[in-house]
């Protein structure tokens, strides 16, 4: 069957949920860039502190993602997803307030203390995002099935609300660390609370119709996760979002705006003691990358898939290769072109994956938060990696460190792509003509 039947209530409140979103998604953004400026302070008091602790703690959060993301969405299928998009948003909070905690118990907080207490915080923002992505996912999915437009639309929307909030909290988290400095996380959970009483509000138990419940053992759940095209779209999935875990999280604050300068590159510590500064770079980065994905938006569903994939990744290579030559003193009127179109091209990644990830689903509709937890999967596993990688490509390099790496992965990820091609011709031979 390709749709629901014409009697399947239409889902009242997705734009709320979407909101939601960009609300988490920008406390999420917000925090990790804070995070970085904390850990600046603690290095600056005499904490034994660095960009590889700081890189494995915040990977701790996408672990955590990882691990529970194909869990909630399987409980999301069959207990409704509202009280899911509800909760995450609040253990997220929870989450956030737990940051500072070492500071809030000593004036110099041991190594261990920061460990732990930062630690933890991590790990409730990892639950809060494993509970939230693959519910939301599951939710759109629900609320498009038979129409295949709608489903772009909200499809790009949510994109839209992710990268949106990733480049409100890059503007945000330095500012308000600058300004309001260990209150910044109060007020960022403040925010999770409000994305979570936006769905509590507008998104009523009867406008969203729980899926039938159904008693698939766990044999039966790993199989729908085991299905070759599944498998086949992962690793590229998982290199790209590790590329975004090295550059759009604490680990890029540590190097621009640290006490740590070499000969030959111009961008580490750049920006020390210029929150505002490094607001409005990042600020305006993750926003023009936004514009990108809206001019996408005209694109997805009318190219082929796997050519549209190829392209994104190997704009990740142009966007690197231009970093790099500006970090070496190279005419900006060369450098910047090239990371232009390079950031244009690589936003078209994550709506082309969405829309590909949301086609899988619908061959198995009553697990389909499940399937759409292979989201939430991927972005921890990529985030995970791209912090702990990233952590040992900057203290190694620096600033051409995280461009290389992300050179590294792209090619990862194009070679996956070019197998993912194989897969598909294989499974789906005679593609069904306009």
């Amino acid at each position: 069957m390709i749709g629901p039947p014409p009697s399947t209530p239409r889902i009242r409140g997705t734009g709320a949920v979407i909101l939601s979103q960009l609300l988490l998604r920008t406390a999420s953004a917000a925090g990790a860039l804070a995070l970085g400026s904390y850990f600046v302070d603690l290095s600056r008091q005499g904490a034994s502190v660095g960009p590889l602790l700081l890189g494995i703690l915040s990977g701790i959060g996408f672990l955590a993602e990882l691990v529970l993301a194909p869990i909630a969405g399987s409980a999301s299928d069959r207990r409704g997803r509202r009280v899911f998009l509800v909760a995450a948003p609040l253990l997220a909070a929870v989450g956030i307030l737990l940051t500072p905690g070492a500071s809030l118990i000593a004036t110099a907080p041991a190594i261990a203390l920061v460990v732990v207490t930062v630690g933890t915080a991590r790990l409730l923002d990892g639950a809060g995002a494993a509970i939230s992505a693959p519910t939301t996912l599951g939710l759109l999915a629900d609320a498009s099935d038979g129409d295949s437009r709608r489903r772009g639309r909200v499809t790009s929307l949510y994109e839209l609300s992710s990268s949106g909030g990733i480049a409100l909290g890059a503007v945000a988290g330095p500012l308000l660390y600058g300004a309001l400095g260990l209150w910044t996380f109060a007020v960022l959970a403040g925010v999770y609370v409000v994305a979570s009483a936006l769905v509590l509000a507008f998104l009523r138990p009867g406008s969203a119709s729980r899926p039938p419940r159904t008693r698939s053992s766990l044999g039966d759940r790993l199989r729908v996760l085991a299905q070759p095209r599944l498998l086949a779209f992962l690793p590229a999935w998982i290199a790209v979002n590790a590329i975004l875990g090295t550059w759009v999280t604490s680990q890029i604050t540590f190097v621009l705006a640290g006490d740590v300068r070499v000969d030959g590159q111009s961008f580490p510590g750049a920006f020390r003691g210029d929150e505002a500064g490094l607001s409005l770079v990042l600020g305006v980065y993750v926003l023009f990358f936004s514009l990108c994905i809206v001019a996408w938006a005209f694109f997805i569903g009318r190219l082929p898939t796997i050519p549209v994939l190829f392209v994104t990744v190997a704009g990740a290579l142009i966007a690197s290769v231009g970093l790099m030559l500006a970090n070496r003193g190279a005419p900006l009127a060369l450098a910047v072109p090239m990371v232009m179109v390079g950031v244009f091209l690589e936003a078209g990644f994550t709506p082309a994956a969405l829309t590909h990830l949301s086609d899988i689903s619908a061959e198995s509709r009553g697990d389909r938060g499940l399937i759409m937890g292979a989201y939430s999967v991927v972005v921890g596993a990529g985030y995970l990696l791209g912090n702990v990688l990233g952590g040992v490509f900057a203290e190694w390099l620096l600033f051409d460190g995280l461009a290389l790496l992300t050179i590294g992965l792209a090619v990862i990820a194009l070679i996956s792509i070019a197998a993912m091609s194989v897969v598909e011709t294989r499974l789906r031979p005679t593609p069904a003509r306009a």
